[in-house]
């Protein structure tokens, strides 16, 4: 039997995944803990937790990016669970750690497969959500300007803040302020590029270097 939680802000979302787990065992999945949010949830020190259902719509003012990671960080896997209205947010999800995807209108029985799956795999999406985000429009570019891109190149290149400076002949301030504002600028688009690796993999996809090592 596979030890879960659900963290939603809907209280009938929490009662109704609750309730369906303890009446019907044949799903494999105990849903033993339910929480509003995330700092709720881990407040309770649910080491033993195998999976969590995580709603990707909150009500405290976190965000997914926040839920997510900090979930991830006390070893926990997650899978979202996505309303009609954040489906075009999943690809962001797994990007930030998840492990799997089910559509809240989805059956439960389905739901409680994809826990089950993306514990067991870590990495599912549900055959409907799939087909949903199949049909999302390609991932959008970040709008950088030609001096965000010359510095990202160097950059992801290899080179330091410092070096980068030398290079283009401006302040290493002004590097630092360059790579912040790319940063946000992927994040807007919903493309976190929190690392070196991740603003390299960024550069690849959007043509501004050509691709050298694998991107996986």
């Amino acid at each position: 039997m596979l030890n879960a939680a659900v963290i939603s802000p809907q209280p009938m979302t929490r009662i109704a995944v609750q309730r369906e787990s303890v009446e019907h065992p044949e799903h494999g999945v105990r849903v033993g803990i339910a929480a509003g949010s995330v700092p709720e949830f881990l407040a309770q020190n649910a080491s033993e937790v195998g999976v969590v259902l995580l709603s990707m719509s909150t009500l405290d003012g976190r965000s997914l990016v926040q839920n997510i990671s900090d979930l991830t960080a006390h070893e926990h896997v997650v899978v979202v669970l996505a309303s009609q209205d954040d489906v075009h947010r999943v690809r962001s999800a797994f990007a930030f750690g998840a492990s799997g995807a089910v559509g809240k209108c989805e059956p439960i029985r389905d739901v409680f497969r994809t826990l089950r799956l993306a514990k067991q795999l870590g990495h599912f999406v549900s055959d409907r959500l799939q087909e949903a985000v199949a049909d999302l429009p390609a991932q959008a570019p970040a709008k950088l300007s030609a001096r965000e891109r010359e510095v990202l190149t160097l950059y992801v290149d290899g080179l330091q803040e410092q070096e980068v400076a030398l290079r283009l002949e401006i302040a290493e301030s002004t590097v630092e302020e360059h790579l912040k504002r790319i940063r946000r600028k992927y994040a807007l688009v919903e493309r976190p590029a929190r690392t070196k690796l991740e603003l390299y993999k960024r550069a690849i996809e959007d043509g501004i270097i050509p691709p050298v090592l694998p991107l996986a």
